[in-house]
């Protein structure tokens, strides 16, 4: 039986695990060019989060770069720490880098200028053809013929009315 990882922060299964490194080598990357004055500081909150996370029970192997990580943070909730900390020292950096790391931490929708349909999930209903409980939802009589009619269980004399 295989084990799943859980995300120590949101607490949520992680598949196709990337590691906090291989993300981290990301965001440097860009940082170097967009605004290379944050490396430093993001190195240091980078380090925090490899600390403050790591654990000796839980390991991870990355797809990217191949290696086990004790740090078991989702690519999500590290790269949302990192946007709420370039938040914090660049908001129009921030959200640039919401734009390039792309998991709508600002709620805008993946395609904030489509636009879509105002689409509802069908709601998908089990209905029985007969009831278990042999009671008349509407007189309380026992009955061993309930019918289901507009969501309540009924006997026949309740029904036809």
């Amino acid at each position: 039986m295989e084990e799943t990882v859980i995300c120590r922060l949101c607490l949520e299964p992680i598949y196709n695990f990337i590691c906090v490194n291989c993300l981290g080598k990301s965001v440097s990357r860009w940082l170097s060019k967009m605004n290379s004055s944050l490396l430093s500081g993001s190195q240091k909150f980078h380090n925090f989060l490899l600390n403050k996370f790591s654990s000796d029970q839980n390991h991870e192997f990355c797809i990217k770069c191949k290696n086990t990580i004790d740090t078991v943070i989702c690519p999500y909730c590290y790269v949302k720490e990192i946007f709420w900390w370039v938040f914090d020292e660049d908001a129009t950096l921030a959200n640039k880098f919401a734009k390039q790391f792309n998991y709508d931490f600002m709620g805008l929708g993946y395609l904030p200028n489509v636009k879509t349909r105002n689409l509802t999930p069908p709601a998908i209903v089990v209905k029985g053809e007969r009831s278990d409980i042999s009671i008349c939802e509407s007189c309380g009589q026992v009955s061993y013929d309930l019918k289901e009619k507009n969501g309540s269980w009924l006997c026949e004399s309740c029904g036809d009315l």
